[in-house]
């Protein structure tokens, strides 16, 4: 509708003194201020956000870190020394992810996620969560196939490294970028390929990292990168009980 309009149909209301009409007009506010007091729906719990979340994005994530195990593990079968291979293509998880949590920056939808019943950090910490359930689950199918199908003759102990130290350090980079700016999805991708590269060039010029009496250095970087992980997480978890701002949208 125009605004010329607009004009002519508030100026065809004529103006009225009377107190009767005024205070019936106040009455059929607080009426409808009262009606929608009543109707307000009750505010829902993290887990039913979760829940919910889950219902929206779940099939989803599950289905793109199945289908990066999938290639992962046939690209791990032709390499001569796949364990060494396992932190070059551990990111592609964190790859596979980023366009679930960057979603409102890549369709720039972040001012209506902003303007939802919960927090883009509740929404964040709720995809995390899902997110790192489903590759909990690919990489316990990941150990399981090198264990009994490549026969890699490393310890569980070292496999469990060579997966958890280069995840955790991509996902707190992740992390750091998503709230320190914009174009936090392009910065991510950046990062994980580096970070995967990174990791391959290691495996050329120190192929000794990857023998079993390595193991000491492997755990120095686990406990390491976990600090800072838990530093990364702590930080999301309390803008969420504060409700404010998180992220490229900040």
């Amino acid at each position: 509708m125009r605004d010329r309009r607009i004009k002519e149909l508030l100026r065809s209301y004529a103006y009225s003194d009377d107190p009767h009409k005024i205070e019936d007009t106040v009455r059929e506010c607080r009426k409808i201020v009262r009606s929608c007091n009543e109707s307000i729906r009750r505010r829902t719990g993290f887990v039913e956000f979760l829940s919910e979340v889950f219902r929206m994005n779940g099939m989803i994530i599950l289905a793109g870190q199945i289908a990066t195990l999938f290639v992962i593990c046939m690209l791990i079968r032709t390499a001569n020394d796949y364990p060494k291979m396992i932190p070059v293509f551990i990111p592609f998880f964190v790859l596979a992810a980023l366009p679930v949590l960057f979603r409102a920056e890549i369709y720039r939808m972040g001012e209506i996620e902003l303007s939802s019943r919960n927090s883009s950090a509740q929404l964040l910490l709720a995809r995390l969560i899902i997110i790192g359930a489903s590759d909990i689950v690919c990489f316990t199918l990941l150990l399981v196939t090198e264990l009994f199908c490549f026969h890699t003759g490393q310890g569980i102990i070292n496999l469990i490294l060579y997966v958890f130290v280069p995840y955790m350090l991509c996902v707190t980079i992740m992390l750091r970028l998503m709230r320190s700016g914009r174009n936090g999805f392009i910065y991510s991708i950046g990062a994980a390929v580096i970070t995967s590269v990174l990791w391959g060039i290691i495996a050329m010029i120190m192929p000794e990292l990857y023998k079993t009496s390595a193991v000491g250095i492997w755990m120095i970087c686990f406990i390491a990168f976990s600090i800072f992980f838990i530093q990364e997480m702590r930080y999301l978890i309390q803008i969420v009980k504060e409700g404010t701002i998180y992220g490229s949208v900040a």
